[in-house]
Parts: C-alpha cells; sequence; structure tokens
C-alpha cells in the first residue's frame, strides 16, 4: 500500500508545475492602492494562481504554473510598474516541499 501511494504521489509531483515563491517588495507607499497596482501587474502574467501582497510585511507569497511563468518573470513584471522586488530565501530551504518532506518521512 506504501508502495503505490508512494507511486501515485510520485507521479503527481513529477507532472505538478505549481511552484509558491515569496518575495520582498520595496517601494509600497500605502496599504490599498499599492496592494490593488501590484495584484493587477500579477494579473497580466499567464499562469499566476493565486497572490497574497502584505502591505505591512512588505511581502508577497506567489503560486504560479512554473512551465508559464518564472521567478523573473514576476520580478520584472513589479519592476515595469516601479516596485523594486526580489526572491525571498527561506532559511533552510532546498528541496523540502511539503511533497518531498512527505517522501524524507515515509519510511524513517
Amino acid at each position: 500500500m506504501k508502495l503505490l501511494l508512494s507511486i501515485m504521489l510520485f507521479v503527481g509531483m513529477v507532472f505538478s508545475a505549481e511552484k509558491t515563491s515569496t518575495y520582498d517588495v520595496k517601494g509600497m507607499m500605502c496599504g490599498n492602492g499599492c496592494v490593488k497596482k501590484i495584484n493587477r501587474a500579477l494579473n497580466t502574467l499567464e499562469g499566476i494562481k493565486s497572490k497574497d501582497v502584505n502591505f505591512e510585511t512588505s511581502s508577497m507569497v506567489v503560486v504560479y504554473d512554473d512551465k508559464l511563468v518564472s521567478d523573473k518573470m514576476i520580478v520584472a513584471a513589479l519592476k515595469e510598474n516601479n516596485y523594486s522586488c526580489s526572491l525571498k530565501e527561506k532559511p533552510g530551504s532546498g528541496d523540502d516541499s511539503p511533497i518531498m518532506s512527505f517522501f524524507k518521512n515515509l519510511f524513517n
């Protein structure tokens, strides 16, 4: 049963192109207009599945299809709208996605 579950999850992981990235955003001056402007800029990109722009933390979390859009394209879209944006590195990051964590812990 574990083998079947592992195979199914592996196949899903291989064909899944969804990626979640967190960005630092600089240049937001207000909590309403700037957030709307950034959301509109991201809406122009095909492949954005969801976004959460946070004025208080000057950050945003974007879930996207990495076969259609890249981190560089997201940064460029914000730059075109006069915002500075950079990918936020997660402490201890690497290939520790929830699926990878599952596989690492599956047989332990």
